[in-house]
């Protein structure tokens, strides 16, 4: 099954090429819609009919703008050349050798997972031409994808939605992802989960960060965003979660569950441990550091039972405390700068991981304990190699050789706007 939709996508692609390069020379009237990288273009689509020699394409891709088109053939080209490369970057420092951790070798693009280039061809499917993100969450035999700032088409224009939701049962990442759906507003049209404002200064987007599930309770954390500033640096309103009893269909903002968004759990990462979800955040932007609290699950809506992570002891064992003073600590999980985070423990390594954007590359910590101490960073993707990146999130699902392999899901900016699978291979000391 897997094999036939990989010919579908790729015959799919072949005849998007096609339908760039006709319409491309025929003589089209229409008005081009426009670029905002704020949020979409006001402008409605032009409709313009494809040429007739050309293939018959969906109707949103029959519809859209050439600028589109010309995007995708654009994002097409560079992710081709991605996936020629097996890179390894430097390995860890670590003179006393306290990590297992060694180095991080062949890491490289499987496939892309969103964009009408990927497997999933999500725009003809789910009106999703560009997304990012991917925060992985779930158990047992189905996983849910959340990603961020959604648009129609590739220029980042037309139908912008803050957050949508795919769900999947393909535990194997090795050869790409396939949704089995996404949460949908319509019949080809994916819903915004979270509504945002969509008013700068207010409110501009609501930004999924991480996630996890207590059973059949699904629990989403969000950044409401109120500016986007210069590139890295937004201002946050405050950090919180969302609450869904019916499988992603609908969401619940928990107002009694909210932080403060100059702290740094504007942008939080929860994972469950035995009784507790320690939660990572960080403030809004990207060059801030990361700090701890936790909270038992049994308290999780009750926000007065969380403490926060205030230091450690001479034994590595964390000091805990309550109170409203200690969600400013400064005892940091991570050092600045710190950007989108996402945490699983390796069996391989029997250690912890992070991994983030660390000022323009994403790199990789381990850490015999959650809340550290880390070790130093170890790259695992870097700008000049993969221009525009960002993001790398985990789940323990998505790994090969007991961890041996980890796969994460990697954000492109222009032209592609889109996600990545992505693999690294770990090699422990000897």
């Amino acid at each position: 099954m897997k094999l036939f939709v990989r010919i579908a996508a790729t015959i799919g692609v072949l005849l998007l090429f096609m339908s760039s390069i006709f319409s491309s020379c025929a003589n089209l009237d229409s008005k081009e819609n426009g670029t905002d990288n704020g949020g979409p273009d006001s402008t409605s689509p032009v409709v313009t009919e494809p040429p007739a020699s050309a293939a018959p394409l969906p109707e949103v891709l029959a519809n859209e703008p050439k600028s589109a088109r010309k995007t995708r053939q654009e994002a097409i080209e560079i992710i081709e050349r991605h996936k020629k490369k097996s890179l390894e970057y430097k390995p860890l420092s670590d003179p006393d050798k306290e990590y297992a951790l060694d180095r991080v070798t062949n890491v490289h693009m499987i496939e892309m997972l969103t964009g009408e280039y990927s497997i999933n061809q999500t725009k003809s499917r789910y009106g999703v031409g560009g997304t990012d993100l991917g925060i992985i969450w779930g158990t047992g035999e189905k996983l849910f994808i959340a990603f961020g700032d959604t648009f129609l088409n590739e220029p980042q224009s037309d139908e912008w939605r803050c957050n949508v939701l795919a769900y999947t049962t393909d535990l194997d990442y090795s050869d790409g992802i396939i949704f089995d759906g996404m949460i949908e507003k319509k019949p080809g049209l994916a819903k915004e989960l979270l509504r945002g404002k969509k008013i700068d200064n207010i409110e501009v987007t609501k930004i999924p960060t991480g996630a996890f599930n207590i059973g059949d309770t699904h629990y989403l954390a969000f950044m409401s965003v109120k500016h986007w500033g210069a590139a890295g640096e937004w201002i946050c309103n405050y950090g919180g979660f969302a609450k869904s009893t019916d499988e992603g269909m609908n969401w619940t903002i928990l107002e009694d569950l909210q932080w403060p968004g100059d702290s740094s759990f504007c942008q939080m990462v929860p994972v469950v441990i035995d009784e507790y979800v320690y939660i990572a955040g960080i403030s809004g932007g990207r060059n801030g550091s990361a700090k701890m609290m936790r909270v038992k699950l049994e308290d999780f809506e009750n926000r007065d039972a969380y403490e926060y992570l205030v230091g450690l002891n001479d034994d590595g064992s964390p000091i805990f405390e309550k109170g409203e003073e200690n969600i400013y600590t400064p005892h940091n999980l991570l050092p600045k700068p710190v950007g989108e985070m996402s945490i699983m423990y390796n069996e391989y390594l029997g250690e912890w991981m992070v991994t983030y954007l660390y000022g323009e590359n994403l790199v990789l910590r381990v850490a015999k304990n959650i809340w550290g101490p880390y070790s130093r960073a170890v790259t695992i993707a870097e700008q000049k190699d993969f221009p525009g990146l960002y993001g790398a999130f985990m789940h323990p699902a998505y790994v090969k050789e007991n961890g041996r392999k980890v796969g994460f899901l990697m954000s492109l900016w222009t032209p592609v706007y889109n996600v990545a699978v992505m693999e690294m291979e770990l090699v422990k000391k000897d």
